[in-house]
Formats: structure tokens, C-alpha cells, sequence
């Protein structure tokens, strides 16, 4: 349960609503323009998401292609590597927003 004071943060939270909502558009559109990269096989298969979890691009070395067999599975691991870094910065950028406050993992 919430004390008085995390009734009264909450209050004050409340009575901002529509700056925390300019805050938050301001993140999303930060995070949209940030590029985060994951990588696999050792670099053979790269993959680029933004914060949003957007893929923006998928870039392979020459060496990757001779073994098409292992491409998925690299293709794969990259892109999980890329959408999780992209919802750490979907999360800094909201915690910054939210002047600290710690958003729950899958909010957004």
C-alpha cells in the first residue's frame, strides 16, 4: 500500500500529466532516432534496430554467406541482440522523461 508521501507523489504526478505526456512523446522520438547494433557469429551477421525495436538494417560479411545452413540462426541471435539493446534505450529514454522513475520491463 501507499503511504502519504506515495500518495502524494502520485498527486503530483497526476497534476503533470500532460507535460509527462510531452516528455514521453519527446523520448519516443529520441529513441526512435537512436540506433543500437547486435551482433553474432562473430561479427559475420549484424543487425540494426532503433529504440522504437524498428530493424533498419541487417548487414552480412562475405564469409557468413558461404555457410547459407548457419545464416538463420545468426540472423536470429543479431536481431534478438539489436530489440533487446533497443528496449534499453526505450527505457532510458522513458526514465529520463519521468525524471528517474523506473519504467517495468515489457511496459513499452
Amino acid at each position: 500500500m501507499f503511504g502519504m508521501k506515495g500518495m502524494g507523489d502520485i498527486m503530483k504526478l497526476m497534476g503533470q500529466r500532460e507535460k509527462i505526456a510531452e516528455n514521453m512523446e519527446q523520448a519516443k522520438l529520441r529513441a526512435r532516432n537512436r540506433t543500437v547494433t547486435g551482433a553474432s557469429g562473430g561479427g559475420l551477421v549484424k543487425v540494426t534496430a532503433n529504440g522504437m525495436g524498428d530493424i533498419v538494417a541487417v548487414a552480412f560479411e562475405p564469409e557468413a554467406l558461404k555457410d547459407p545452413e548457419s545464416l538463420g540462426p545468426l540472423v536470429v541471435a543479431a536481431t534478438n541482440i539489436a530489440v533487446t539493446k533497443g528496449k534499453e534505450v526505450m527505457a532510458e529514454e522513458l526514465r529520463s522523461a519521468l525524471g528517474g522513475i523506473d519504467i517495468p520491463p515489457g511496459l513499452f
